[in-house]
């Protein structure tokens, strides 16, 4: 430490003010890229990341209140297709609901039961081919596993659909 002030004493008035104006310079950096924007960026990315999941919880409310609404519909409709297969149902009113290119997959357990694989499905799509199924066909879903996808509002889903049960 002696040495340094040593050297600095030894500088001519020109040369001190430049190396102390190149250390205030070195620190205001390295104050504002160590300290200032890790923290400014950290707090920006905080920001994005709550309003995403705050659009998520308003996405999952609006959910919830017409899954209820279906739940609570209790209008009783005569059934169709009694004498369709239950493979035949699902098929076709996957398709007319937009959901053919997300099935992946029907297999009939017996004619009055069903299990459909679905990957990249529209969730409100599924939720109304679901309340159609069971209001104008007698068709309910007794198991549901329902993961959400990277894609916004897309879902992966395995249903088990029983006829009668509605």
């Amino acid at each position: 430490m002696n040495q340094l002030r040593q050297w600095f004493d030894g500088l001519a008035p020109r040369e001190r003010l430049a190396v102390v104006a190149g250390s205030v310079a070195i620190i205001f950096a390295l104050f504002y890229y160590a300290l200032w924007q890790p923290l400014n960026t950290g707090v920006a990315d905080a920001r994005v990341r709550v309003n995403i999941e705050a659009e998520q919880a308003r996405w999952m409310l609006g959910v919830r209140d017409e899954a209820q609404l279906l739940q609570s519909s209790d209008t009783q409709r005569s059934v169709e297709g009694r004498n369709d297969s239950l493979l035949s149902i699902v098929d076709a009113t996957s398709r007319e609901n937009g959901l053919g290119p997300a099935v992946r997959r029907i297999q009939p357990d017996n004619n009055d039961q069903a299990t459909v694989t679905m990957e990249k499905a529209n969730f409100n799509q599924v939720l109304f081919w679901l309340r159609s199924l069971q209001r104008d066909y007698g068709v309910a879903a007794s198991q549901m596993t329902i993961t959400r996808d990277e894609d916004d509002g897309t879902v992966q889903a395995r249903l088990t659909l029983i006829r009668g049960s509605a």
